[in-house]
């Protein structure tokens, strides 16, 4: 019986609770890097933190190799273009770069209607899931159709349900309201297509905003940067943040200030930092 418990006990830790609209903290990237969730409760919306042991082992070796969706490329080696032309790249390779370190170098594809292309009157574009570009587009009245959020999307339109975080959709025939395949997915963040070295030594992703699903920089730690102690102790006294070589509990924070505006970084979900970068200009915040 009490080995019948303690593996109940296992399992209900690893089991998100049901909450409308999931965890409200970024945590899309922990995903796409193949951490593991773990609950304090089956109630709780978001993981008090996540096994990333695989990252730790990482960070002990000098191999020459990449990583990306749980796998391992050598040198040279490709990842399939269907895995990430969805994200706009294609030919991804990996092999060691100028700064001495190996990742990924990809070709950025450009979309003809990024580069002013537009449908003619009476005609609008056609997407597909896991494609960046359109695929061909749709003329004259359509009897496919999806209503959501108060607005209708016509065959082949994008959309993205507004309580249903980080999913894009496709409107296509036969969608019943269910964000679900093959209309919906979930997005994904290919931080390691880009960003091996800061999640190898544990640099901290910044967001513009904690409604964001992924990513737009990482910040990796300066000589300047002060920790500052959360003003009541944690819970979880054993739960840290890794930054570089700086371990943060719970609630410890630091900041920087520049011409750009101020980052703010906060250990919130370990192992690694959550920081917002608020720009103090318009013209300095990336485009999406």
């Amino acid at each position: 019986m009490f080995i019948l418990g303690l593996c109940l006990l296992m399992t209900i830790i690893h089991v998100q609770g049901e909450c409308n609209g999931g965890c409200s903290e970024p945590i899309l990237f922990y995903e796409n890097i193949d951490c593991k969730p773990v609950f304090a409760s089956s109630d709780d919306c978001c993981p008090s933190h996540y096994d990333c042991s695989q990252i730790e082992q990482r960070a002990k070796s000098d191999a020459e190799i990449c990583h990306f969706n749980g796998k391992i490329y050598n040198a040279f080696e490709s990842i399939n273009d269907d895995e990430i032309y969805g994200n706009c790249k294609v030919g991804c390779r990996c092999r060691r770069k100028q700064s001495g370190n190996m990742g990924f170098r990809c070709a950025i594809l450009d979309c003809p209607e990024w580069l002013g292309l537009r449908p003619t009157q009476g005609c609008h574009l056609k997407y597909e899931l896991d494609k960046c570009c359109n695929v061909g587009k749709v003329c004259g009245s359509s009897d496919i159709s999806c209503k959501v959020d108060g607005k209708t999307y016509y065959e082949g339109q994008q959309f993205s349900p507004s309580n249903t975080k980080c999913t894009e959709c496709i409107c296509k025939s036969g969608f019943e309201g269910k964000y679900e395949a093959p209309f919906c997915k979930k997005k994904s963040c290919i931080e390691e297509v880009d960003h091996q070295k800061e999640i190898k030594n544990f640099c901290a992703p910044s967001y513009i905003s904690k409604g964001d699903c992924c990513p737009f920089n990482w910040i990796c730690p300066e000589d300047s940067d002060i920790i500052i102690a959360a003003k009541n102790p944690s819970k979880n006294p054993d739960l840290k943040c890794k930054f570089g070589k700086h371990n943060l509990g719970i609630g410890d924070t630091f900041s920087r200030t520049s011409g750009k505006g101020k980052l703010s970084c906060e250990c919130i979900i370990p192992p690694y930092l959550t920081c917002i970068q608020n720009y103090d200009y318009p013209s300095y915040a990336p485009e999406y």
